[in-house]
C-alpha cells in the first residue's frame, strides 16, 4: 500500500469539503433538519417545514451528509485495497487527512474572524456563524479535533460496508454456481420486485399532488427509456432523434381527442393509433440509414427529430407554435352501473402510467430473451460477423426502430393526455439526451437499469430541491461518482457488466508493460 496514494484520496476529498463549505451547502443544510426534509417530501408549507428544530433525534442535516460523505469517501479510498486490513488503514489514512485539512480551514478562518478579518466580505457564504456551527460550537481545536476523529470512523466504517458487499456478491456468486441457489435468487428478486410493486401502488394514496406529479413524470421516463433500450442497449443503434416519435404519439393523440379538430375520438381509440403512427415514423427513419453506424446516425437521428420538431411548430394544422389544447383524458366506464370514470388527478394518471410500464417491461424482458433479442446483441457486438452468420440486419434494425418508437408513440400519448395541452417546444432534443442518459446510468440493455436511471435522473433532482440553488451542483457531482465508480451504470446487464470485467485486467496489463 502507498501512503501517498491515501494522502492524495484525503487532499481531494478535504478541497472538496472545503468547496461545498464556501458556496454555502452546509448554511442550507444547518437549517434542514431530517423531518423538515421528509415534510418537504410530502409537500408542507414553507411555515411547517421551518417550525422543525434540531434535537438529539430530529439533526441538521447537515451532520447526516457529512457522516454519508466520510462513509462514500472511505469506500472509495478503500476500493484498490484486497485485504480488509488494508482497506481499513487506507480509508482511515486518507480520511483522517481530509479531516485534519477542514480541521485547519476552519481554524484559519475563526483566528481571522477573531482578529477582525471580516471573511465573508470575500466568500459570501462563509460567515461567522456558520464557522462556529462546522465547529460544533466548541472551541476551535476542540472543534477539529472532532473533524479529525469523525471523518477517520467513518472512512474506516466505509471501508467495512465496502469488503462486506464484496463479500455479499462473493456468497451470491457461489450461491449462483451451486444450481439451486439459482431458483432461490430468482424467488428473492420476484418477492423484492412485488413488495417494490405493492409500494408504488400505495404510495401515491399518501404522497402529495406534487410528487404524484414527479413519480408520473419518472414513470413517463421509464417508458421512453425503455423503448430506447431496444434501439440503444438490445440492438445498439446509437438514437438521438428518439424524441421525433414521443412527439408523433402526442400529437396523434391531441388531434384525435381534442374537440378543436373534427374527429372527436376517445383516449382509448386514439391511443393504438398514436403508438401505430409512431412505429410507422421509426420504420420509414429505419429505411434510409440502414448503412449508417455509430456517430454518422447518431447526427442523422438528430436531425430527424429536429425536423419533427420544425414542422410541428410551423404546421397551422398542428396548432404552430401556440400547440393544441384541451386534449381529452381518458375515461372508463364500468359496464354493469354504468359509472364514467375520468382521470382527473395526477394519481389517476400514475397509475395508467404504472400499468404501462409493468406491460412494456415485460414486452423488453421477452423480446430480449427472444431469438430477436439475440439477433440484437449479435449485430450490436460485431454487424458484419452476424451478418455473415446468416442474421438478416436489415430486417432486425427496422424491428428495434419500429418497436422502439411505438413504445414512444404509447408514451407521448399518454403524456399529451396527462398535460392536456402539447406545444412544440416540449419535445426538443433535451428530453432524446435525458432518455439516452438515463440508460446509460441504469445500465444499456438492463430493464431494471431503466427504471432506476429514471429515478436518479428525473426523481433525484426534486428530492434535492430543498438545497435550492445547489441542488444541480449536488446531482452534477453525484452523476460524476456514480460515472467513475460503476462505468458500465447502476444495474448493468449481465452481458455488459461481462464486458467491462473482461476489460478490467486488459487495462491493467497494458498499464504494467
Amino acid at each position: 500500500m502507498k501512503i501517498s496514494d491515501s494522502l492524495r484520496s484525503g487532499l481531494v476529498t478535504g478541497i472538496a469539503f472545503i468547496f461545498f463549505i464556501l458556496i454555502g451547502i452546509y448554511t442550507t443544510f444547518e437549517a434542514l433538519t431530517l423531518s423538515g426534509l421528509w415534510l418537504t417530501v410530502l409537500g408542507a408549507t414553507a411555515s411547517e417545514i421551518a417550525a422543525q428544530t434540531p434535537t438529539l433525534t430530529n439533526q441538521q442535516f447537515s451532520r447526516i451528509f457529512t457522516v454519508i460523505a466520510a462513509l462514500v469517501a472511505g469506500a472509495v479510498a478503500a476500493r484498490p485495497s484486497v485485504k480488509l486490513g488494508q482497506g481499513i488503514l487506507r480509508a482511515a489514512i486518507a480520511l483522517a487527512t481530509a479531516g485534519a485539512i477542514v480541521a485547519i480551514f476552519l481554524i484559519l478562518m475563526n483566528w481571522l474572524y477573531a482578529n477582525g478579518f471580516n471573511v465573508s466580505f470575500v466568500f459570501e457564504k462563509l460567515k461567522e456563524p456558520t464557522i462556529t456551527a462546522l465547529l460544533f460550537g466548541q472551541p476551535p481545536l476542540i472543534g477539529g479535533a472532532i473533524w479529525v476523529v469523525l471523518m477517520t470512523v467513518g472512512g474506516a466504517v466505509g471501508a467495512l460496508l465496502l469488503f462486506g458487499w464484496r463479500a455479499l456478491n462473493l456468497q451470491k456468486k457461489g450461491a449462483r454456481s451451486a444450481g439451486p441457489g439459482v431458483v432461490r435468487g430468482n424467488q428473492t428478486r420476484i418477492i423484492i420486485l412485488a413488495v417494490l410493486a405493492a409500494a408504488l401502488l400505495i404510495a401515491p394514496l399518501f404522497l402529495s399532488v406534487y410528487w404524484n406529479q414527479v413519480l408520473g413524470s419518472i414513470g413517463l421516463f421509464v417508458l421512453l427509456g425503455l423503448g430506447l433500450n431496444i434501439v440503444v442497449g438490445f440492438a445498439g443503434l446509437l438514437d438521438l432523434g428518439y424524441v421525433g416519435f414521443y412527439a408523433i404519439g402526442a400529437y396523434t393523440m391531441a388531434v384525435l381527442t381534442s374537440p378543436d379538430y373534427p374527429f372527436g375520438w376517445g383516449f382509448w381509440l386514439a391511443l393504438p393509433i398514436a403508438m401505430i403512427m409512431a412505429a410507422i415514423a421509426g420504420t420509414l427513419l429505419g429505411i434510409p440509414v440502414l448503412r449508417l453506424r455509430g456517430d454518422y446516425l447518431a447526427i442523422v437521428t438528430l436531425g430527424f427529430g429536429e425536423i419533427i420538431r420544425i414542422i410541428l411548430k410551423f404546421n397551422p394544422y398542428t396548432g404552430g407554435p401556440q400547440g393544441i389544447l384541451n386534449v381529452a383524458p381518458p375515461t372508463i366506464t364500468i359496464p354493469i352501473i354504468g359509472v364514467t370514470i375520468e382521470f382527473a388527478s395526477s394519481t389517476a394518471y400514475w397509475y395508467l402510467i404504472f400499468f404501462a410500464c409493468l406491460i412494456v417491461a415485460f414486452v423488453a424482458l421477452r423480446l430480449n430473451d427472444s431469438r430477436l433479442g439475440r439477433s440484437w446483441a449479435a449485430m450490436r457486438e460485431d454487424e458484419d460477423a452476424s451478418e455473415a452468420m446468416g442474421i438478416n440486419t436489415t430486417h432486425i434494425k427496422l424491428l428495434a426502430f419500429g418497436l422502439g418508437a411505438f413504445f414512444a408513440g404509447l408514451g407521448g400519448a399518454i403524456y399529451a393526455s396527462r398535460q392536456q395541452h402539447i406545444f412544440p417546444d416540449d419535445f426538443t432534443l433535451l428530453v432524446s439526451i435525458n432518455a439516452l442518459a438515463l440508460i446509460i446510468i441504469g445500465g444499456l440493455g438492463s430493464i431494471p437499469g431503466v427504471i432506476i436511471g429514471s429515478v436518479v435522473l428525473i426523481g433525484l433532482p426534486e428530492i434535492l430541491r430543498p438545497i435550492s440553488d445547489y441542488r444541480l451542483l449536488a446531482y452534477s457531482a453525484l452523476l460524476i461518482v456514480m460515472m467513475l465508480v460503476r462505468p458500465a451504470g447502476l444495474i448493468p446487464a449481465s452481458r455488459q457488466q461481462r464486458e467491462f470485467a473482461e476489460r478490467d485486467p486488459e487495462m491493467e496489463t497494458v498499464e504494467t508493460t
